[in-house]
């Protein structure tokens, strides 16, 4: 069985980057390889998964990767985690009143540098939350 420990985010300024999602996802950076000013990575972790913020050659093998759609995250406080990734500018996809929110029922969301994310206070099927 395999598990996933790790997300790549392409990024074009790894300095900004490294700022705003350590603050929006609230993970502690452990960690850099490369020249973060031209082609690197700055690894951010929560103690179990780890998202690699990376900045890429448009030519490398994976410099123009495709197909993944968003990142969901789970918070102990929905309000909280709303009001911390407004103030970094974060924009909401859906109105937390509105019926049209899924299934799920998630906090769907986009950074200002276009990347998709999901907040869920419950997880989705088949993973532990919180406090499991």
């Amino acid at each position: 069985m395999a598990r996933l420990r790790h997300v790549a985010i392409k990024c074009d300024d790894l300095h900004w980057a490294s700022k705003f999602y350590s603050a929006l996802f609230e993970m502690e950076e452990v960690g850099r390889a490369g020249d973060v000013d031209k082609s690197g990575a700055v690894y951010l972790s929560d103690g179990t998964v780890n998202v690699a913020l990376i900045k890429v050659d448009a030519d490398y093998v994976n410099g123009k990767p495709e197909g993944l759609n968003h990142i969901g995250l789970v918070v102990s406080d929905m309000d909280a985690a709303v009001r911390r990734a407004k103030s970094l500018g974060v924009e909401m996809l859906v109105d937390p009143e509105a019926d049209h929110a899924g299934v799920t029922w998630e906090m769907k969301m986009r950074t200002p540098d276009g990347v998709y994310f999901d907040f869920s206070t419950h997880g989705w099927p088949g993973i532990s939350g919180l406090d499991d």
